[in-house]
């Protein structure tokens, strides 16, 4: 057997309870007694230490009054340790929830906890939050967020998170590690400044609207604007006034956003921009049909749609590995 297997092997018999972070954990996750840790923090040990030259002090100067006040400083010390542990343990992870965002954004979780008991100050940290509940009564369940960091596209997992207490005094903390087994969809970021809604060669159908284009239309009275190589100067010089020729442009009824067509080198900056032509034709309600290779979305404008076509964009090439 290997040392590192061997250790890691010793280390899950001794401390079960250190390895229970490394795996996803399922929920509901109720918190016993037996993965709660304590410590004592700053202050506490200052405390401590103060308690410690009060009996040196009063044992030097056989001092009574003093010896007294000392153990009733580390009695008081004694009670809030156990009130502190018993302040972490009972509580029940009944879920969490988390909403989609784009890469770059921070990703929102929210912990709902219910306390069996009434608890204080009970806080989550990660890498990047540090949020609080001052009180969660007996038999209620109380939201407590925290956030990650996104910087890809992709399914986000929670992470690791830390649950922890100091209550009453801040003379010791209790706490917790833990995964939840809970992911958030991340969309590409999209692009800052994209290029307008693709329009010939990606639309369907055979609407027509009169607007600069390569298909001639007919003729109309001059506008101050047009271009000098729009007039008809035969047409002109028959009429005595000014003519200019009108070229119409073929739209479609449908909008079509293929990942083929697409003329960018880097797959993350197509993802990107077809992620902000998405959000486009949504917001104005157009019937569009994105193409990715191995998938087609189909023609819709509804909001389900939308968040189809945002998915298989954030989601793109992973099960191809």
């Amino acid at each position: 057997m290997k040392p590192a297997s061997l250790k890691n092997k010793i280390g899950k018999r001794l401390f079960p309870n250190l390895m229970l972070h490394k795996k996803a954990e399922s929920l509901p996750l109720s918190i016993n007694w037996r993965r709660v840790f304590i410590l004592p923090t700053k202050p506490g040990l200052f405390f401590g230490f103060i308690c410690l030259l009060m009996l040196i002090a009063s044992l030097n100067f056989n001092n009574n009054m003093g010896l007294m006040l000392t153990f009733l400083l580390v009695g008081i010390a004694q009670v809030a340790l156990y009130r502190v542990f018993f302040n972490l343990t009972s509580l029940i992870i009944k879920g969490v929830t988390t909403q989609p965002v784009f890469a770059g954004d921070e990703a929102q979780f929210t912990l709902h906890i219910k306390a069996i008991t009434t608890k204080y100050d009970i806080c989550v940290q990660t890498n990047h939050t540090h949020n609080c509940l001052l009180e969660i009564p007996a038999d209620e369940t109380k939201p407590l967020p925290f956030s990650q960091l996104t910087t890809k596209r992709g399914w986000l997992e929670g992470g690791k998170i830390k649950l922890k207490t100091s209550y009453p005094f801040g003379l010791f903390y209790a706490w917790i590690w833990t995964r939840i087994d809970t992911k958030c969809l991340v969309y590409p970021k999209p692009e800052n400044t994209p290029p307008p809604l693709p329009k010939n060669e990606f639309n369907e159908g055979n609407k027509k609207i009169v607007k600069k284009g390569e298909d001639f239309h007919g003729l109309k009275a001059y506008q101050p604007g047009d271009s000098i190589r729009l007039i008809a100067w035969k047409r002109t010089a028959q009429t005595g006034e000014l003519i200019s020729r009108e070229y119409q442009q073929t739209l479609g009824d449908k909008l079509l956003l293929d990942y083929a067509q697409v003329r960018l080198p880097n797959q993350e900056d197509k993802l990107s921009r077809l992620t902000a032509w998405v959000m486009s034709a949504y917001q104005q309600q157009l019937d569009y049909c994105l193409k990715l290779p191995g998938f087609t979305s189909g023609y819709d404008c509804s909001s389900q749609h939308h968040l189809s076509c945002l998915k298989a964009l954030a989601l793109y090439g992973e099960n191809n590995g």
